[in-house]
């Protein structure tokens, strides 16, 4: 039989042994706040691929030169533009081939965006002429008629007519405007009388009223003074000239009063009085054309 003392340390044994056990100083793990560590990739696998070398770019096109509202009358005779210096008589070609290369008529300058248009009646298109004689087409004009006259008045409008004055259209150039190109009034007028044969060109002269001036081929000699009225639209003959030229192709406009007009048959420019009472004159001796029109920046005054 085990001593008293024996069985007390049996009983307390355990006891004991626990306590020594919670005694123990036993390592704890310790868990970080995310389970596992990060991931060495981006949540993106197919990121997309970044360049350091530049795209292309585009560069807009450059306006085509503009013309500088010079003292010179510009010429259109068939696709050929040629300035001319009307006090002189000297000239020189600036472009042959103007457009497709086929006949172009009613020049006019607008004095809003100083480039020259014309009618290019093989296509039906008005095209801008530049100061190198490049072109563009700004619009068509549907109908097809023969159109030779033509200016413009201060506003930017563009006014084309037919040869006997008879259809003419009025076309929005006005740069910006929202009905750049259009058509926005049209009509016809009656012939000026019966001692008018043809009409070859019109222009607009600021200080001799609303009006666009012309050179009428009289029926037996001559030429007579015309104008039609911006607000009647209706010719009335001014003044007659029989011993002038006939039929006058080319006209440019001076904000003195003065048209200068170029003569098919012998290429003499004369100069017309359109607010005063100085009788017609040879200016000078210019190039003998046809097919042909003229145009000039109304606002300079050096000739």
């Amino acid at each position: 039989m085990a001593p008293p003392y024996a069985l007390l340390l049996l009983v307390a044994a355990p006891f004991v042994l626990g306590r020594a056990l919670l005694d123990l100083h036993l390592p704890v793990a310790v868990y970080p706040e995310k389970p596992y560590p990060e991931s060495p990739y981006p949540e993106d696998p197919y990121p997309e691929p970044t360049s350091t070398t530049p795209g292309p770019t585009s560069t807009p096109t450059p306006d085509p030169p503009e013309l500088t509202c010079d003292k010179y009358g510009y010429l259109i005779q068939f696709a050929e533009l040629i300035r001319v210096n009307l006090a002189t008589g000297t000239y020189e070609t600036v472009r042959n081939g103007l457009g497709d290369n086929s006949a172009i008529n009613a020049l006019g300058y607008n004095p809003l965006d100083n480039y020259l248009y014309g009618y290019q009646r093989s296509t039906q298109e008005i095209i801008r002429i530049a100061s190198d004689g490049s072109s563009s087409i700004i619009t068509t004009i549907p109908n097809g008629a023969a159109y030779i006259l033509g200016d413009f008045d201060a506003d930017g409008y563009y006014w084309v007519a037919t040869q006997t004055g008879a259809a003419w259209h009025k076309i929005d150039l006005i740069p910006g405007s929202a009905t750049y190109g259009e058509v926005v009034e049209s009509g016809t007028t009656p012939s000026p009388g019966n001692t008018i044969d043809t009409i070859s060109d019109w222009v607009y002269v600021p200080i001799a009223g609303d009006y666009l001036w012309s050179l009428g081929a009289n029926t037996g000699s001559g030429a007579s003074l015309i104008r039609w009225g911006f607000d009647t639209r209706e010719w009335e003959i001014l003044a007659s000239y029989p011993n002038v030229d006939s039929v006058f192709g080319a006209l440019y406009g001076i904000n003195n009063g003065t048209i200068y007009a170029s003569s098919n048959s012998n290429g003499r420019i004369w100069a017309f009085d359109t607010v005063g009472s100085v009788e017609p004159y040879v200016a000078s001796q210019g190039p003998p054309s046809s097919s042909n029109d003229g145009a000039r920046c109304v606002a300079n005054l050096e000739v």
